[in-house]
């Protein structure tokens, strides 16, 4: 069952949350590791984190000797801790002056054209054997890209402040496990109970200029409020607050008032990859155990139900006076709303049942509220074979007219040029075009 495989990758989730407690912990700086100087960094996390620096302790636990920990221990530290120094040694021999080598002239010409066109390893090979006659591997071009300092990875000020402050959330917000998927959330779980799932996207929302104009720089927070709704999947209730900020404390405020609203409890809210969705609000959901799941980046369609129903804002907020108004305004003006949405407004998707009397439904006749979800996707699935051949070609005249018109189009040259106005009349005959 679907809910079983949801919590196998709950589960699966917490136990890579667990084995990478070393990585942030001990490799703030996020270096690449090969797999062995990553087993020793767990080794190390065991032995300062979980030992209380007993070497014989962890010795035991990980089933090494004694000696040989200890010795990884002492190297560790006298490299200032850091984790490059748990790589092993190379077993590469030492004397290396009669090694066969590739030529002056191949090397030579590898940091040529990279400096010339910026190119990989790949490409690089691919040309010197196409154009030069040259043979090379992709990793001894990129082990000669390295040795010539044409690749000097480094790391961003954004990524060591992000393993800071990983650091920071496994010592002091550890006793929880965040349950965050980056995935969208299974369409079954749509439907299947209120709570089950919530929607949330967050929009603009017009309003007076709130600062005065000092600067002819315009920005977006001097002209517009920010709206946080909250939609749940099943019912369609709606929960909206107001914020004048698009942060993740906002966020979390608006979430903490809309939960007393709603009449059941939340399992799960998919929301996108925005500032305002991180931090202090990923935080609460974490504190009430909540699952959060992830859109793709560019994708509002993996939240249409909430998309939908800013539509029906945009429709509704011109009548309720919402538009150009103070923050006060709106807020009571989206607290009416909010009332219409949930108590009054017929919804199609509900066979034209409020949410509210939807969820009383539900709660009184299960099997008639899940046949109305089901009568509902029968008619979208009518409508996307609609739509999906509304606007296709499907006369055998038409095509073969349009084809012609494109041959000679292409047909074109500077020698013979091809009158192209009676392939124009016979699209316009065949009714496939029309006079501009």
């Amino acid at each position: 069952m679907w809910i079983n495989e949801l919590r196998y990758r709950v589960n699966i989730n917490s136990i890579q949350l667990m084995q990478t407690k070393a990585q942030n912990l001990l490799n703030l700086f996020n270096y690449h590791l090969s797999e062995q100087a990553k087993i020793r960094l767990r080794w190390l996390y065991l032995l300062y984190y979980e030992c209380d620096n007993n070497v014989s302790l962890a010795a035991n636990k990980i089933g090494v000797s004694r000696e040989w920990l200890s010795k990884i221990k002492s190297k560790f530290e006298r490299h200032n801790r850091d984790p490059r120094s748990l790589e092993p040694a190379s077993r590469a021999p030492r004397h290396t002056s009669n090694r066969d080598r590739i030529p002056q002239e191949t090397e030579s010409k590898i940091i040529e054209l990279r400096d010339e066109y910026g190119w990989g390893k790949e490409p690089i090979t691919i040309v010197l054997k196409r154009d030069y006659g040259l043979t090379a591997s992709s990793s001894t071009v990129n082990r000669y890209l390295h040795k010539h300092l044409r690749i000097d990875p480094k790391l961003s000020a954004r990524n060591k402040q992000s393993c800071l402050e990983k650091k920071l959330r496994a010592e002091l917000d550890g006793q929880k496990t965040a349950l965050r998927i980056k995935y969208r959330p299974p369409s079954k779980l749509k439907d299947f109970k209120p709570g089950a799932l919530i929607e949330k996207d967050m929009k603009l929302v017009p309003t007076i200029r709130k600062r005065p104009i000092k600067s002819d720089k315009f920005h977006l927070k001097d002209y517009f409020n920010y709206q946080q709704t909250f939609i749940d999947t099943f019912t369609r209730i709606r929960g909206i607050e107001l914020a004048e900020e698009p942060d993740s404390q906002s966020s979390a405020r608006a979430y903490e008032e809309i939960k007393q609203r709603l009449p059941f409890k939340i399992a799960s809210i998919n929301t996108d990859s925005g500032g305002e969705n991180g931090k202090n609000f990923a935080k609460q959901l974490t504190q009430d155990e909540i699952v959060h799941f992830y859109s793709r980046t560019g994708t509002p369609t993996d939240n249409p139900r909430v998309e939908r129903s800013h539509l029906t804002d945009e429709r509704e907020y011109s009548r309720i006076g919402l538009r150009f108004k103070t923050f006060a305004e709106q807020k009571q003006a989206l607290k009416k709303w909010e009332y219409t949405y949930n108590w009054l407004k017929p919804n199609q998707a509900l066979g034209y049942l409020t949410p509210m009397a939807f969820f009383k439904l539900w709660q009184q006749d299960p099997e008639r509220a899940y046949a109305i979800k089901e009568d509902y996707q029968r008619y979208l699935n009518r409508q996307r074979r609609r739509l999906s051949s509304a606007r296709r070609l499907k006369s055998k005249e038409q095509i073969e007219k349009l084809m012609d018109y494109i041959e000679a189009k292409l047909g074109q040259n500077q020698a013979l040029k091809v009158e192209l106005l009676p392939y124009k009349l016979e699209l316009i005959r065949c009714e496939l075009c029309s006079w501009s």
